[in-house]
């Protein structure tokens, strides 16, 4: 074996020149093979693992179309509630499953002045959800939860204050929950807000309007008051507004989109109080966690199955078109390669023709037929294990200059990587063996031709 592989690297360097020229499709083709598969595969991170999440469903009351004249109206047949979620969580496949809930009262926000140096008024879309659906996701998730003392849930026997500096640390001086003249300490409601609307903004509103950009770090511990109840377009009472001071505790994809989140149990109380007890037990939407993303189109089946809708928020159709880019840039480099692998079959069967004689007395001397075919087709993988690792070696390269070019030229836009591409040891695996598989398919008939070569014929010349 060893003297097999000292006549493979002698035959390599004494035809470095024709292996070289042939090599460069396979070359070109590699290097486009890997550029355009880490590029699908680094895109679909982002887009799959940020903003589509493909290990959780949304699931929703299904509802009724009802056609009056020119009109379609839409009915919920069904109401999510705790029941449902049982439901829900006995489905196999399912590992978690958390209510969400729309407030259904107005409210207002005032505040960022700690931000931009002025407070603005602003209607404000408040949703609440489970605070274990988002415990160990971010730094600080601990802090998202129902701080409301059950004993003293409207702040009634809260400690009369004059100023912040009055209440114990992460309490405020505030109103209490229901108004009133005199001031108490309460607890800060904890915040969640969507990297969305951060991306959105240091993406295309910062610089529509010359703003600063904003680290989301930096956003972290800032208040505002909310008047629940109170409207833009109402006048409202204000004896029967809630007054709660919200502060932003961290960032999560499970958040509303445009909007803050609080945690499910005070949703429920605003809700209560401007509407009816059994509102605290009505969820406008589930959150459903996938034990395996392999296992989400059962799972979705199973759950429309008992009757509920699964939304979609756009994931299945993103991951199509992600996958029908791959794969048809691929193909185009799998043509390039098979190309290639035509143009090293002409090579080998000329440098066959030209070593006729070696191959003769190879044989004379005992090589076997075998041994003859293992020679050219170990040159064959070399010369595509070579090719592959530079192909490789380019597509690195390229992608550099394509990150680097993004990062310099291209303006900020929402979910901007720091790189588009993900080069996997998997990938790089891949890409040589498949180079050094079409080098070898296309030794393959000169090997055999080889192989079969008559000694004696070869060296007498007839």
């Amino acid at each position: 074996m060893s003297s097999l592989g000292a006549i493979v690297r002698g035959n390599l360097r004494n035809n470095a020149v024709h292996f070289a020229l042939a090599s460069i499709g396979i070359i070109v083709g590699i290097a486009a093979f890997t550029f355009f598969l880490a590029l699908g595969a680094g895109v679909r991170q982002v887009v799959l693992g940020k903003i589509f999440p493909l290990d959780q469903l949304e699931v929703v009351a299904k509802s009724m179309t009802l056609d009056v004249g020119p009109l379609s109206l839409g009915m919920a047949s069904d109401v999510l509630d705790d029941k449902a979620a049982e439901q829900l969580r006995a489905v196999d496949g399912v590992r978690g499953v958390f209510p969400k809930m729309k407030l259904t009262a107005p409210a207002i926000g005032v505040g960022g002045k700690q931000i931009i140096g002025n407070d603005l008024r602003t209607e404000l879309i408040v949703d609440g959800i489970d605070p274990s659906l988002v415990q160990g996701e971010f730094s600080g998730a601990e802090n998202f939860r129902d701080l409301t003392d059950p004993a003293d849930p409207r702040g009634e026997k809260a400690r009369a204050c004059a100023a912040d500096s009055d209440c114990d640390k992460d309490m405020y001086c505030g109103r209490p929950l229901l108004g009133g003249p005199a001031k108490v300490c309460r607890s800060h409601v904890p915040v969640l807000a969507s990297p969305h609307m951060i991306e959105l903004y240091n993406g295309s509103l910062r610089r529509a309007y010359n703003l600063p950009r904003l680290n989301p770090e930096f956003l972290l511990g800032v208040t505002m008051e909310m008047r629940v109840g109170a409207s833009m377009v109402e006048a409202a009472a204000k004896d029967a507004l809630l007054y709660e001071r919200l502060k932003l505790v961290g960032f999560s994809d499970k958040a509303v989109g445009l909007g803050v989140t609080l945690p499910l149990a005070y949703v429920a109380r605003y809700n209560v109080h401007f509407g009816a007890p059994e509102a605290a037990g009505r969820y406008h939407s589930i959150i459903v966690k996938i034990a395996a993303k392999d296992q989400v189109a059962a799972v979705a089946k199973a759950i429309e199955d008992l009757g509920y809708k699964v939304t979609d928020g756009g994931a299945e159709q993103a991951g199509f078109l992600i996958t029908v880019f791959v794969l048809v840039f691929s193909l185009l480099s799998t043509i390039i390669v098979g190309i290639a692998a035509v143009n090293i079959m002409h090579v080998f069967f000329m440098l066959v023709y030209e070593r006729q004689k070696e191959i003769g007395i190879m044989r004379a001397v005992g090589a076997r037929r075998g041994d003859i075919q293992r020679i050219i087709l170990g040159e064959a993988a070399t010369v595509g294990a070579v090719a592959g690792t530079i192909g490789v070696a380019l597509a690195f390269a390229t992608s550099r200059v394509f990150d680097w070019v993004s990062a310099k030229y291209l303006p900020d836009f929402p979910y901007k990587p720091e790189t588009y591409f993900a080069f996997s040891p998997q990938l790089v695996l891949l890409a040589l063996v498949f180079a050094a598989g079409f080098c070898v398919m296309g030794a393959w008939l000169p090997s055999r031709r080889a192989a079969r070569m008559d000694p004696a014929a070869v060296l007498t010349g007839r």
